[in-house]
């Protein structure tokens, strides 16, 4: 199949350019253009007309008038002023102009003073005094001791019935004691209690409580803290 196109490719090529060849000898030679030579004659242009005569130039106008010509003109705005007819002798002496009256004084000129600078006192020296003695106190608190005091005993108590029958254990009361210079305990006030039936029981138990003696910078002293007593069944 393959070679049977290109054979038939082959064959339509060659028809092709027979039919060309034929187109071109069937032509009519009457329809072809004749080609006609002439000859082209060169002729000579005319000359130029000769140029019209050159008409004379205006006349220039004259020139501006000069400086000088300008300043004799009179100027209609200025005043005219007569001229002496006598010279004038600028060498003669002017006699010096006199009144009968007298000037009067000039004003003297006002001096106005400033004020006196007030005088600043000198400040006298004063003796520095010594800086105050500290007040002993009658009593520290805790932070102001060397430290804080240890508990050396403490009495007993019983719990109180009426709360183990409510089914209470424990309950806690928090005093505010004053220890003397030697530790022993004196009750200021009642701070908090759990349960107020315990505030008896508890101060019997500081009652006769004893604690290390306060100090302060080695020495004893009295001092305030609060204790809290714990109470258990």
């Amino acid at each position: 199949m393959r070679f049977a196109g290109i054979i038939v490719g082959t064959v339509m090529a060659g028809l092709l350019l027979a039919l060309l060849g034929l187109s071109r000898l069937l032509v009519p030679k009457g329809m072809l253009p004749e080609l006609e030579m002439r000859e082209v004659e060169v002729t000579a242009l005319p000359e130029p007309p000769p140029p019209p005569p050159e008409e004379p130039s205006p006349e220039a106008p004259p020139p501006p008038p000069s400086l000088t010509q300008i300043s004799d003109v009179p100027d209609p705005t200025r005043v005219p002023v007569p001229k002496a007819d006598i010279p004038m002798d600028l060498e003669t002496p002017v006699d010096s102009f006199f009144t009968d009256i007298e000037p009067a004084p000039l004003p003297k000129p006002v001096v106005r003073q400033a004020p006196p600078t007030p005088r600043t006192p000198t400040p006298t020296r004063s003796t520095p005094k010594p800086p105050p003695a500290p007040v002993a106190k009658s009593y520290y608190n805790v932070g102001e001791l060397d430290g804080t005091p240890r508990l050396l005993r403490h009495g007993s108590a019983a719990f109180p019935s009426s709360l183990a029958r409510r089914g209470v254990t424990q309950g806690t009361v928090v005093f505010e004691i004053q220890l003397s210079e030697r530790g022993s305990v004196s009750i200021r006030r009642t701070v908090s209690a759990t349960h107020q039936e315990l505030v008896t029981a508890a101060r019997r138990v500081a009652a006769s409580a004893r604690f290390t003696a306060p100090t302060r910078q080695g020495r004893p002293v009295k001092a305030v803290m609060r204790w809290p007593i714990t109470i258990r069944k």
